[in-house]
């Protein structure tokens, strides 16, 4: 895993992109997190360990907005690490990235839910919580089977979508191009 300069000014951005959907995801209490955007891109331009660095730090970065964000560390390093293990993503076919958002999104909602359930009772800042408060209403089911049908639901959506971002991003020309570049040089 060499770094460099391009590295780490794209590892930057990722991490950008990560912190302003974040945000937006919390002002407006929508029920996805856009927080895994630049993970995601991390993961799949640079391999499993760029994509967990990038999870690391925006969850650490992301707490000054959003104290509990820190406590969903892991789900940021499960999809940091499928984003770059898994090649699926850097194909140009459409149904293969539905397939690749099921296994991306499934081990992020189980660590989520248990997460939201266990240490936070249900109730988080994200606004799949109102969802969450709302079937523990009207439904009778254990706490963790809700909140993780909310999170398989929610991170399908917010996986899918950024997914699909990523690869429209990942398959530019110019990208691919800045990517060239390190490739270039790693050869000589």
């Amino acid at each position: 895993m060499k770094i460099n300069s391009r590295k780490l000014t794209i590892l930057a951005m990722c991490i950008a992109i990560n912190l302003v959907g974040a945000w937006i995801a919390l002002i407006f209490k929508l029920p996805i997190y856009l927080d895994s955007i630049g993970t995601i891109m991390a993961g799949f331009s640079f391999g499993p360990g760029f994509g967990i660095i990038t999870g690391v730090i925006t969850s650490f970065v992301n707490m000054l907005g959003d104290p509990i964000a820190i406590y969903f560390l892991p789900t940021q390093l499960i999809v940091g690490y499928i984003a770059g293990a898994v090649t699926v993503l850097k194909e140009k076919n459409s149904y293969k990235k539905i397939y690749q958002a099921f296994i991306m999104s499934i081990p992020a909602a189980i660590s989520s839910a248990l997460i939201a359930t266990y240490v936070f009772g249900t109730v988080t800042t994200a606004g799949s919580s109102y969802i969450v408060q709302f079937l523990r209403a009207t439904l009778n089911m254990s706490d963790f089977l809700i909140v993780f049908i909310v999170q398989i639901v929610t991170d399908y959506a917010d996986k899918f979508i950024g997914i699909f971002l990523v690869a429209k991003i990942y398959n530019m020309e110019a990208f691919q191009k800045i990517l060239e570049r390190d490739r270039y040089r790693l050869k000589k």
